[in-house]
């Protein structure tokens, strides 16, 4: 009887829960078909205004300081700025050169704004902020000073997505001096920016990239070891000519082990043959295995009977990621005898990846002559 109650209230809850998800789930549908019915009103809302006061619509006025407080007063919603946003990027894909007349006219506004959303929450400043990167245009003649000044302010708020979405505006509104003001705040104040994230939004600045190169590379040795990283991995997406400069600091046993091995991938890239010898002792000396693993792979770009038998030895190391580096840079210098002998060798793991290596190189061919992208 005792046990014939319980199954009955397992049921009975089970029902319950079942029937409370079912409603979650009806609820949750209506409120989002709801909300995409609203955003698409909102979109055509806005369109039809830009339309208007674009000059697009024949027969209709041009910007009127009417419109600029109306955007003053709407925009401040997060939720509009996005309609608006969307609207006005179909009309600069669309009708350029309306684009740049309506800008011209409208741009005081969006300081003010800025001084708005500096007062909002995390969210809303990072939607402002990513506004701003997508139409650096608004940051006209004098006023990009004081606009890259207010969005500046925003990076020191602890949402991580706003802090990016802040260098990526600064980076796309060209300013040398305020990616260096954003990245020096950074420092001060230890925030955290992943590196890759920080070299991405560098990498798109709208600038002189070997101008900005330039200035940070002579002011970020003072900041920590994550910026330092972000600049030279920047540096050697798009510049070659810190060959001297770099290989001094990797010279260096003071600076940190992530320093100079970002510096070890930019002799990968940018073969620089004095630089050989201190890969080399990099190696053969044992002083630090992630070093010694970086070498390893930019030796590949430096064909010599000495790096054939520092490679060599590398495959031999304790280390996978050490003899994984070696066997990349053996099949990338593609000298046959060293191949050959690494193929007869008895050590069944040397042979094994140098196989790999192979296969995953010609793999990587086929598929670049193909047009088309592969996972190895």
């Amino acid at each position: 009887m005792v046990n014939d109650i319980r199954i009955y209230i397992a049921i009975g809850v089970f029902m319950i829960v079942s029937v409370s998800l079912m409603i979650y789930n009806l609820v949750i549908i209506y409120y989002s078909k709801t909300s995409d019915a609203q955003s698409t009103k909102r979109n055509d809302k806005w369109r039809n205004i830009l339309y208007k006061q674009s000059g697009i619509a024949a027969g209709k006025k041009h910007t009127t300081p009417k419109h600029r407080k109306y955007l003053l007063k709407k925009l401040s919603n997060p939720e509009n700025l996005v309609a608006y946003s969307n609207a006005l990027q179909y009309i600069k894909s669309e009708f350029s050169e309306e684009y740049s007349g309506y800008i011209n006219k409208i741009y005081p506004v969006f300081r003010q704004l800025a001084d708005r959303y500096s007062k909002k929450s995390s969210i809303e400043k990072a939607c402002y902020a990513d506004f701003i990167s997508s139409f650096p245009q608004v940051a006209r003649g004098g006023m990009q000073g004081h606009l890259v000044d207010i969005i500046i302010s925003y990076i020191d708020d602890f949402n991580i997505h706003c802090r990016v979405n802040v260098i990526r505006a600064i980076c796309s509104m060209g300013s040398i001096q305020g990616v260096e003001n954003a990245l020096r705040i950074i420092n001060d104040k230890s925030l955290f920016v992943h590196t890759q994230l920080l070299t991405n939004e560098l990498s798109n600045f709208s600038g002189d990239k070997e101008d900005l190169a330039h200035y940070l590379w002579s002011k970020c040795l003072q900041w920590n070891d994550n910026l330092v990283v972000s600049v030279i991995q920047f540096i050697t997406r798009f510049s070659g000519k810190y060959n001297q400069r770099f290989l001094t600091v990797l010279q260096d046993s003071s600076v940190s082990i992530e320093v100079r091995a970002a510096i070890i991938r930019y002799f990968g890239k940018n073969v620089y043959k004095p630089a050989h010898p201190a890969l080399i002792e990099l190696i053969n000396g044992h002083a630090n295995i992630k070093l010694a693993a970086e070498a390893a792979s930019a030796l590949g770009g430096y064909p010599a009977l000495e790096t054939i038998t520092t490679i060599k030895t590398a495959l031999d190391d304790t280390h996978w990621n050490m003899r994984y580096n070696a066997s990349q840079s053996l099949v990338k210098l593609g000298d046959e005898n060293a191949l050959t002998e690494i193929l007869e060798d008895e050590k069944d793991y040397k042979r094994k990846l140098v196989v790999y290596m192979l296969q995953r190189e010609a793999l990587l061919q086929n598929a670049e002559l193909e047009g088309e992208a592969v996972a190895v």
